[in-house]
């Protein structure tokens, strides 16, 4: 049987808007090349997992060629290199005047911020020349909700070929099957549901039909419970589950949670097929997020 791809209705496409972000990308550069010795520092987490910040470097590469600022620098507060500190002497290195620093986070816990406003506190007493800025995160962006999208749309397709292809039977609905699979998003407590992720999931399940239910489920202190959002889906009777991750890479306690409630959804549920989505990773409608972030934190200073 040949492989179709994934048919959506005229009405609904998943990267709609991205004509509109280059043309915002492009004012944002312009208005960057009119800003000199400005520099932007991205600003991970940092992590021991292995791959940990390879999505951040990639990006902060991404953004110097985007023209979002003349100086980027990806950095990390623990664990990995280049540090916060290393970063900053290489932008002041550079003749930076003005730093503004990116989380590249969904969001921040209390202890997150506290950290990065100390870092850049001491880096004020350092270098009492410069001014230093600090934007919100990332998490509430459309950009992230439209890479959800597309994370989604290739798992079904990966699955739809992998399965059809090493199984006797198909083990995964055919493209002609409505409201047969069910979507799980899974989101980090801290981050909350932006209402940008509701509406691009909605518009999902509305327009592209072979989608039954779209559910929402965070983690909660590194446990994931999919019993409610699974029970529901049953009783539409889904057989096939996409569970989806939003959060922007790998880390250790998230993929352990996903694994540990898949494993259990398959031993209570064998009838029941799952696979899993990749996580936000490297793309390049983020560099819209981040320039966005850098472009409200200097409209902000501005108005002042």
């Amino acid at each position: 049987m040949a492989l179709r791809p994934l048919l959506l209705r005229p009405a609904f496409h998943p990267f709609a808007g991205i004509a509109r972000t280059s043309r915002c990308m492009s004012n944002n550069a312009s208005w960057s090349r009119n800003c000199c010795m400005r520099a932007v520092m991205l600003v991970g987490r940092g992590g021991t997992t292995p791959g940990a910040g390879a999505s951040l470097i990639r990006l902060a590469a991404r953004c110097r060629t985007a023209d979002i600022a003349p100086i980027v620098t990806p950095c990390f507060v623990r664990h990995q290199r280049p540090s916060f500190a290393e970063a900053l002497d290489q932008c002041v290195a550079q003749g930076a005047q003005e730093i503004i620093i990116v989380p590249y986070a969904l969001a921040l816990s209390e202890p997150d911020q506290a950290e990065l406003q100390r870092l850049a506190d001491s880096a004020r007493r350092i270098h009492s020349h410069l001014a230093l800025r600090i934007t919100g995160p990332l998490g509430h962006h459309a950009a992230l909700s439209q890479v959800l999208v597309q994370r989604v749309l290739e798992a079904d397709y990966v699955a739809a070929h992998h399965l059809w292809g090493h199984q006797p039977h198909a083990a995964w609905p055919t493209w002609q099957q409505e409201h047969a699979i069910g979507l799980i998003i899974v989101i980090d407590g801290l981050a909350g549901i932006p209402a940008t992720l509701k509406e691009a999931m909605l518009a999902l399940h509305t327009h592209a039909p072979r989608y039954a239910d779209v559910h929402f489920c965070a983690i909660d202190r590194n446990e994931l419970d999919l019993s409610a959002p699974l029970e529901a889906l049953m009783a539409q009777e889904c057989r096939w589950v996409i569970i989806a991750p939003y959060i922007l890479e790998h880390c250790s306690f998230v993929g352990a949670a996903i694994e540990r409630a898949v494993a259990d959804i398959r031993a209570r549920y064998p009838d029941i097929t799952v696979i899993q989505a990749e996580h936000l990773a490297y793309d390049r409608r983020l560099l819209q997020a981040i320039a966005d972030r850098v472009y409200a934190s200097r409209q902000r200073d501005a108005a002042l």
